[in-house]
């Protein structure tokens, strides 16, 4: 009689489990907190609020399901306002195409363990499912496979907010990169080599300019960014300075003053005074790039474009 009594007295936790699994929405499978944590031995435990273990569990239950629908939205890693001002904020084009490469192969990667845990986890449930069906099973084994059938259909249905927060990035970043298809209509990775000096350029002008903002110098890590490119730190310092008063006094709010004077600066030390190219000189290596290491084909080509071929 005692051993049959603390059966019906422990069990009652893994009973309230095993009776969640009669649903049939799997892709909805939940098994609620009141059902562990406020069943069984647990249930009248006094708890915070002058409350039980059961109440407070169930109130629980309830503001996590009032909260569920938030996750629709924030189940990604960021907005698409995210994307394009924070994360794509390159002055130079191809370092941005070159970033949104990167964001989508981790979401790609991303994606891909989540696939294959997803298909593991249904050959996981149906092999516990199939193995329920045996007879001689005996009272413990099938409380565990039970067990672990409701960890595996809970699983299933949890993942699927998070692969769809994954989905979201990357329809986001796709449609920036066709934006930028119909801004380059196609380049080569020769075409990005060609354009490295600008790129590296615009990024070191714009964090020198944050410096000279802050402290009034350019500080030692930029004056070697710019040493490596080929650009004079000292002459660079002052140009700064220049335009830092200007962009202080000037009427407008917008960042347009900083765009023009980064390109503007960035054609003149690379295309007309060929800063880079005198730096390559002085160390001995050739400024061209080897157009044998790279790939010939066209991407980014507008949509049309594709088509048509």
């Amino acid at each position: 009689m005692a051993k049959k009594k603390s059966k019906n007295t422990e069990l009652s936790t893994y009973e309230n489990v095993v009776n969640e699994l009669a649903i049939s929405d799997r892709d909805n499978f939940k098994v609620p907190m009141s059902k562990v944590f406020g069943a069984g031995s647990l249930a009248k435990t006094e708890s915070f609020g002058g409350r039980s273990l059961a109440e407070n569990t169930a109130m629980v239950d309830q503001a996590l399901a009032n909260t569920a629908e938030l996750q629709n939205i924030w189940n990604r890693s960021h907005s698409q306002w995210d994307w394009k001002h924070l994360n794509l904020h390159y002055h130079g084009d191809f370092k941005n195409v070159r970033q949104i490469s990167a964001e989508i192969n981790r979401k790609k990667s991303a994606l891909n363990e989540a696939k294959w845990k997803h298909v593991k986890s249904e050959v996981e449930v149906q092999k516990i499912q199939e193995q329920l069906l045996n007879d001689d099973l005996d009272h413990w084994e099938k409380i565990e496979l039970q067990i672990d059938l409701a960890e595996k259909q809970e699983g299933l249905a949890d993942g699927a907010v998070y692969i769809e927060g994954a989905m979201k990035d990357i329809l986001a970043l796709n449609e920036i990169y066709e934006e930028y298809q119909n801004k380059f209509d196609g380049f080569t990775e020769e075409d990005f080599e060609l354009e490295e000096s600008k790129s590296h350029l615009k990024r070191s002008l714009v964090q020198c300019i944050r410096d000279v903002r802050q402290s009034g110098s350019i500080t030692k890590g930029e004056q070697e960014y710019l040493e490596q490119i080929g650009v004079n730190p000292s002459k660079m310092q002052m140009r700064i300075r220049e335009y830092v008063q200007d962009e202080a006094t000037a009427d407008t709010w917008d960042a347009s003053l900083l765009h023009e004077f980064v390109n503007n600066v960035t054609d003149e030390l690379i295309d007309n005074l060929q800063v880079d190219k005198v730096k390559m000189d002085l160390m001995g290596f050739k400024h061209e790039h080897n157009p044998e290491l790279t790939h010939k084909p066209e991407v980014a080509r507008k949509l049309e474009n594709k088509t048509d071929e």
